[in-house]
């Protein structure tokens, strides 16, 4: 039998947001299962249950148990819950402001010799090639100039 790695020992008030969870109509069906998974798995609960049985009774596998014990061990309460919350549109840490435009700079050039148009992987080619980035792949390229498209 394997060793439990985590031990979850859920407060008062955390009981009481995984209860608020659960009862919520908004709240995502992922959101509920991994309440009832922390609840389910706090130590001061009278009813002990081992992982598999744990991931039968919510109809779930012990990988996802697992998980989110690990997820509420390392980040807490609501990193082990809800999804973790993405900023909308275009980010890349190594594309900057400045990247970007030295890119768009470069898709209003005249193509290559022997090219009628800049397609998306001869842009990331050219940039590479001229030491504006170090590696774009076609999709960042891609969402970069339609996020560029979207600005005008």
């Amino acid at each position: 039998m394997a060793k439990t790695k985590y031990v979850i020992s859920l407060s008062d008030q955390e009981i009481s947001r995984l209860n608020e969870i659960i009862q919520s109509k908004d709240t995502p069906e992922r959101a509920v299962l991994r309440a009832k998974i922390l609840l389910m798995s706090d130590k001061e609960r009278n009813e002990k249950m081992s992982v598999v049985e744990l991931a039968e009774k919510l109809h779930t596998t012990h990988t996802t148990i697992q998980t989110v014990r690990t997820e509420y061990a390392t980040d807490g309460l609501e990193a082990a819950v809800f999804r973790k919350q993405r900023t909308p549109g275009f980010i890349n840490k190594r594309i900057n402001d400045e990247v970007i435009e030295q890119i768009l700079k470069l898709a209003e050039e005249d193509p290559p010799k022997g090219k009628k148009r800049w397609s998306v992987r001869l842009l990331c080619e050219e940039s590479v090639m001229r030491g504006i980035v170090d590696h774009i792949a076609p999709s960042t390229m891609s969402g970069l100039l339609n996020q560029a498209d979207k600005k005008q």
